[in-house]
């Protein structure tokens, strides 16, 4: 698998236009691994963002939901509300949210 996820990334940063952002892509699934799709955003998408839907209860992870996209603008959609928390991150770069830990919301550059 790990083999793979070279291959996708070296053949990703080779594609295209040398502008061009690519990111991991996926809708609301349950396992980081099921959002390894690349995507080429359009011209005018400036992040990658990734949004974590989770709900834990006394440390006891119950459920959690991952959302990649590209998008043109950062939303700032943090949000915590004892069990259940919904974190947005973003990045710039090309193939930038690879993983899905946001801790914050990156501050638009």
């Amino acid at each position: 698998m790990r083999t793979m996820l070279v291959v996708l990334l070296a053949a990703a940063l080779c594609m295209g236009q040398a502008h061009a952002l690519y990111c991991f892509t996926c809708e609301w699934e349950s396992s980081n691994w099921k959002c390894l799709n690349l995507t080429k955003c359009t011209d005018e998408d400036s992040f990658c963002v990734t949004n974590i839907a989770a709900i834990d209860v006394v440390g006891w992870k119950l459920g959690k939901k991952i959302n990649k996209k590209c998008s043109p603008h950062c939303p700032d959609s943090n949000v915590h509300m004892g069990i259940a928390s919904f974190s947005t991150s973003c990045c710039k770069s090309s193939l930038c949210n690879l993983f899905a830990i946001p801790t914050s919301k990156s501050p638009p550059q």
